[in-house]
């Protein structure tokens, strides 16, 4: 694979223990990523960025994230997430990622700033490999 993914950092953040090992299974067999963490729920991920935020080499490059999920869901980690992204020293790409087709979660992801994109569940590793191809410009 091009070199250019190598030193690129996945935060999945997902309950969906299938969507995981597949998605998992998936980029690595393509070798478009060096690290993956997995977070079940958006609280732990919070966390996580919050702990690294000052750590440009931890903080991932992007963030695949599910809607529903227990504790923290995807619109809760995004609202926690918006106190505090400024300050982190390396902005991730966000993606959404889920089952729902609603066109109001659509929408609503759509309109946060700092969300790439809505994917829908299952995602293709064509789809994997054409979303972590993109830089920050």
């Amino acid at each position: 694979m091009n070199s250019q993914f190598r030193k690129r950092r996945l935060l999945l953040i997902d309950d969906d223990d299938i969507f995981v090992a597949i998605a998992k299974r998936t980029i690595e067999k393509a070798g478009i990523l060096e690290n993956f963490d997995v977070f079940s729920d958006g609280e732990g991920a919070i966390s996580f960025l919050k702990d690294h935020i000052t750590d440009p080499e931890s903080i991932p490059d992007f963030i695949l994230l599910d809607i529903n999920m227990p504790y923290m869901d995807g619109w809760q980690f995004l609202e926690e997430y918006s106190l505090f992204e400024g300050m982190l020293l390396k902005k991730p790409i966000i993606y959404m990622i889920s089952s729902s087709v609603d066109d109001a979660d659509i929408k609503k992801a759509k309109d946060i700033p700092y969300v790439r994109d809505y994917l829908i569940k299952p995602v293709s590793a064509d789809s994997f490999r054409r979303i972590l191809s993109f830089s920050e410009e």
